[in-house]
């Protein structure tokens, strides 16, 4: 990947609407194949195989195994929402407004998009997820995945943009990745959001995590800050106790997508101190958003 600090990025969303339509009128064993085409990877390359196989036999991408009419459906409802219509707008309106926000912003050159058609048959996903989520913390590629529902149909752009923050924060940070900086991470992609789509275009994910479960859930994930060392260790505190059983990690606790409820109040509580917007605050080091938040600095044991 290269990086660079120039005013221009190529935000490369891939339309995959009719390539993933021919996919689903193949017989099921011609589909891995067949997808494998579509995203560029060589049935070769064990990595890009093996990924693929995760997302669409146990994750959250549809079952390339399962011929079920509900996938054609699905897909065409997207197409009918303009979801990729949806991304590049507003991802093209996010950079425009994070470029005059903070010029000079180290970034990748080219950021790749895509989305795939998700399983409506997962509880998790459908119903706590709802429906829809991204992946963006590798610079330079946007992955999504939805199940078409009335609520996230209109939210898919909006999705991306929060991923978009993790492909422009990440070049920008010097320290590595842990837990605190996952919690800042997902605070910053979710006020960011708002500030380019509205208040209402995410957080339903957490809807429920205020009041006295906030300052719950506050306390235990922020008690956790020097623990850990990779992304199982953290799931449960960020993406909360449902994924983390999901993956088979003792759960901590945390509410389904907690995390992102406390990094939101984190980021908002340091907005709020320092009169700085998300697009301004995104290259700020974790240890200064906590402190502007009025977090006390937690030290190894």
């Amino acid at each position: 990947m290269a990086l660079t600090t120039d005013d221009q990025i190529e935000i490369d969303v891939r339309d995959d609407a009719a390539a993933l339509a021919h996919l689903l009128t193949l017989p099921v064993h011609a589909r891995l194949e067949a997808l494998a085409e579509m995203q560029g990877a060589s049935t070769f390359d064990d990595v890009a195989m093996k990924r693929m196989r995760q997302v669409h036999e146990s994750g959250d991408g549809f079952r390339i195994s399962v011929d079920d009419p509900r996938y054609a459906r699905g897909l065409q409802r997207l197409v009918e929402a303009d979801a990729w219509g949806q991304l590049r707008r507003d991802l093209a309106r996010a950079w425009e407004y994070q470029r005059s926000a903070l010029p000079g912003i180290r970034h990748p050159d080219r950021i790749e998009v895509r989305l795939t058609l998700g399983n409506p048959d997962d509880p998790v996903f459908v119903e706590h997820t709802l429906g829809y989520y991204g992946m963006g913390a590798t610079p330079g590629n946007i992955w999504l995945v939805a199940w078409p529902t009335d609520y996230n149909l209109t939210r898919i752009g909006a999705c991306g943009v929060h991923e978009l923050v993790h492909s422009l924060r990440t070049p920008n940070i010097e320290t590595g990745f842990n837990l605190v900086e996952w919690i800042v991470h997902e605070g910053l992609a979710e006020v960011f959001t708002t500030e380019v789509c509205g208040r209402d275009s995410t957080g339903a994910w957490y809807a429920e995590v205020t009041g006295s479960v906030l300052d719950a859930t506050l306390e235990t994930v922020t008690a956790a800050f020097d623990t850990g060392n990779g992304f199982r260790d953290w799931t449960p505190y960020v993406l909360g106790d449902l994924v983390a059983e999901r993956i088979g990690v003792r759960p901590a606790g945390v509410p389904h997508m907690g995390g992102y409820a406390v990094g939101r109040l984190i980021v908002e509580r340091y907005l709020a101190a320092t009169g700085l917007r998300a697009a301004q605050a995104i290259v700020r080091p974790a240890s200064e958003i906590l402190s502007g938040a009025g977090i006390p600095a937690r030290r190894p044991r």
